[in-house]
């Protein structure tokens, strides 16, 4: 089955996104925001005098107001097919809860694939080749995703002394994805006087694949802090997913009810549609195993960072290795997307900042001005390689004595394939951080 999916790729033109999209169960969403983007994608450490880092959880307990933090996302990719796109990229609510601790709660994707592969040339059937067809076929394939898996998290930050903070994660995980397979044969146009070929479609079967995700993950994050040097280690286990998946076959829409001939595929927007429907075939996939036992074995991420502070100037450097895990039930056929694992990947960061405060007592604190840069590899099951480096660069405001933050950080970068095209892409994320003394400690 890999090998025939691996042979369509050389023939398929590929519509929307990237190509690590048809991987896992999509492309695993960056869970850095726009402050740490600024700096090379990094993903612990702040360069406010508050300490605050918006995606980075230990940091949380630093502050001792209500903060709501929302982020939006535009993507875009430089040349090649028009491909842009906004979203939300994450939603996040903490307040104090005791001296140095904190309790957040957050709403962000973790994987996401919106793609469409459309086989570029097909297959032609002469008429000779069979007895039992009139005229010349041809045959071609089109394969559309749709959805993914969404994290819910809930977060607790305690700081130990004023150089210590330590914080725990649970993730609850959960979603729906659709896969759509579609075969179309047609005849060759007879009347078709021009040098170039038209097709009159003839038949063509469908196969809907219903996936719905449940599962967890936990993870554990320490920052410390000795004189100017700052430290940071953040891993994450993979609990157990189960998957309600569901097959159909053929969903057509009949708008004449007395002439079955005339039919049309279900436009398919999402699980809704198909839930009025009885599958095929469904099964209930689910991993079977006692998480606490196996957690060090079923690590998926580990993050490694070290931040050099001097005055208001800093260097930052990270190590992000992620996706070391396969969860046993994502492997079953039909639930990755074409069948294919995610790849780990290992990726270098490093980031510089200079922060200008504000001396005078104003609404206007502090300008943070961030510039940065990161490569990342990725591994795959099989020969394939692919690697992405990019450069970024950002700005924070810090106003209202503090209270409110506004971060805008920009990548530019490029990833190469060995079995696809390169892309080259520009993406930038927005975060608005708004404090309150709501539950002031």
């Amino acid at each position: 089955m890999k090998m025939r999916y691996t042979y369509i790729f050389f023939l398929i033109s590929y519509l929307f996104s990237s190509m690590l999209e048809v991987y896992g169960t999509g492309e695993n969403c960056n869970q850095v925001g726009a402050q740490g983007i600024g700096m090379g994608n990094i993903y612990f450490f702040s360069d406010y005098s508050n300490g605050l880092n918006t995606s980075s959880i230990a940091t949380f307990s630093k502050s001792n107001l209500t903060r709501v933090n929302f982020a939006p996302q535009f993507s875009s990719n430089i040349g090649g097919m028009d491909d842009k796109d906004i979203t939300v990229s994450s939603f996040s609510f903490s307040f104090p809860v005791g001296k140095s601790k904190a309790v957040s709660f957050g709403l962000s994707p973790y994987t996401r694939s919106e793609i469409r592969l459309l086989e570029s040339n097909g297959y032609t059937i002469s008429q000779n080749s069979s007895n039992f067809i009139d005229h010349a076929l041809n045959s071609y394939s089109e394969y559309q995703f749709y959805g993914g898996i969404s994290n819910f998290s809930t977060s607790l930050s305690v700081g130990l002394g004023e150089n210590n903070n330590f914080a725990f994660k649970f993730n609850t995980l959960f979603g729906n994805q659709i896969q759509m397979d579609k075969i179309v044969v047609s005849t060759f146009d007879a009347f078709n006087d021009s040098s170039e070929y038209n097709f009159v479609e003839q038949d063509s079967t469908s196969k809907v694949v219903l996936n719905q995700f449940s599962g967890y993950s936990i993870q554990f994050d320490w920052m410390s802090k000795i004189n100017k040097h700052e430290f940071g280690i953040s891993v994450t286990s993979m609990g157990p997913m189960n998957v309600f998946y569901r097959k159909y076959y053929d969903m057509y829409i009949y708008p004449d009810q007395y002439n079955p001939y005339e039919r049309y595929f279900m436009n398919l927007t999402s699980g809704d549609d198909l839930l009025s429907y009885d599958p095929y075939y469904s099964k209930n996939i689910k991993e079977d195993i006692k998480f606490i036992p196996n957690i060090l074995s079923r690590i998926d991420d580990i993050k490694l960072g070290y931040h050099y502070q001097i005055d208001n100037r800093g260097i930052v450097f990270e190590l992000h290795k992620d996706g070391m895990f396969q969860n046993s039930s994502l492997q079953v056929n039909d639930v990755n997307i074409l069948n294919n694992s995610k790849p780990q990947s290992v990726s270098y960061h490093f980031g510089y900042y200079s922060r200008y405060d504000n001396s005078r007592i104003s609404f206007f604190n502090s300008i943070n001005l961030r510039l940065g840069a990161y490569y990342k590899e990725y591994d795959f099951d099989s020969s394939e390689e692919a690697t992405d480096f990019a450069l970024t660069f950002g700005i924070g405001f810090a106003i209202n004595d503090y209270l409110n933050l506004i971060d805008v950080g920009v990548r530019v970068g490029q990833r190469n394939y060995t079995l696809f095209e390169t892309e080259n892409y520009i993406t930038g994320n927005l975060s608005i951080n708004i404090g309150e003394r709501w539950f002031l400690r």
